[in-house]
């Protein structure tokens, strides 16, 4: 739709998708270290915890790709297509489960409260995936299935495409130039499609702010908000899962008739009630609190005026 801010010679330029890739985890951590002191973290403690989860969620989003799409083949006759920049793409699912295993071993290394902290990322994850899916509307990719309804009038012309208004649901829809940049599928170009990208975008921004309401009032032990995000997240993706339209996803996986997300969506259900069950099992067994004592985090040479200041503004 927008998929070049600036071109600066063939095949060089400031790309969309990437300045939205680096917004998400810009966000995500500038939120994780501001509820971190809330909680009684020093927010210091995580910069390198930062670094390896954004390396880390790359990397396995990428592993992703190559393993569960049309990809996948031509990955395992040679598995350095991984490093060749103009090859393969990132499957979000593989983001968060990179991060959030390398967070929580950096965590328990460090002596950190892991599940308070994987609260803390829970609504940041969102927070990321909403900006994430921004890069997608911009870039042409996760697009949705063509949504077979004329075209009204356009709302809204781009480089890229347009926004237009159907008759029918889903009311509005995206339209890719055939002839336009960005990597959205051939066969889906010069098409009204499910604005999927936008659906994302505007759900996990939702699921971003119901969680950080509940997680400040309605919190009733540790790893509650961690799980809420994987079962709210894990049922609307196999929702919008059957108007996505990029048939590199990986679509009717193994002649099951649901895709590569929709398995990983049913099996973070199933975690995400596994975790919750034991997590109390295991909180009441050893008599420890449902939530643990959470006592901002102060650092000993901070001015007590700064102190009085911040409290007053909420910071």
């Amino acid at each position: 739709m927008f998929p070049t801010l600036y071109q600066i010679s063939e095949g060089l330029g400031i790309h969309m998708y990437g300045l939205m890739i680096m917004t998400a985890l810009l966000a995500a951590f500038v939120v994780s270290s501001r509820r971190a002191r809330m909680v009684g973290i020093d927010s210091d403690k995580l910069t390198t915890m930062y670094l390896l989860v954004a390396l880390a969620g790359v990397a396995v989003s990428r592993l992703f790709h190559f393993l569960f799409t049309d990809q996948s083949a031509e990955f395992f006759e040679n598995p350095l297509i991984y490093f060749y920049p103009s090859e393969g793409g990132l499957v979000f699912y593989g983001g968060p489960i990179g991060g959030v295993l390398v967070g929580v071993l950096y965590c328990m290394y460090f002596k950190i409260p892991t599940f308070k902290m994987l609260d803390i990322a829970a609504p940041a994850i969102m927070l990321g995936l909403a900006f994430g899916r921004v890069g997608c509307f911009l870039a042409g990719c996760c697009h949705g299935m063509h949504c077979e309804m004329p075209i009204n009038h356009t709302v809204l012309a781009l480089q890229g495409g347009e926004i237009v208004a159907v008759d029918g649901f889903p009311h509005y829809a995206l339209l890719f130039y055939r002839e336009g940049a960005g990597v959205t599928a051939s066969a889906a170009r010069d098409l009204p499609l499910f604005p999927t990208q936008v659906w994302e975008m505007t759900v996990a921004f939702t699921i971003f702010g119901l969680l950080s309401w509940i997680w400040k009032r309605l919190k009733f032990f540790d790893g509650q908000i961690l799980i809420l995000m994987m079962i709210l997240y894990a049922g609307w993706r196999s929702t919008v899962e059957n108007f996505r339209g990029d048939m590199t996803r990986g679509l009717d996986t193994a002649g099951s008739g649901l895709t590569t997300s929709q398995w990983i969506s049913v099996a973070m259900v199933i975690l995400a009630v596994l975790i919750g069950v034991f997590r109390i099992i295991y909180v009441k067994y050893k008599g420890f609190d449902l939530v643990a004592e959470e006592i901002p985090f102060v650092p000993e040479d901070i001015d007590e005026e700064l102190i009085y200041w911040r409290q007053s503004v909420g910071i």
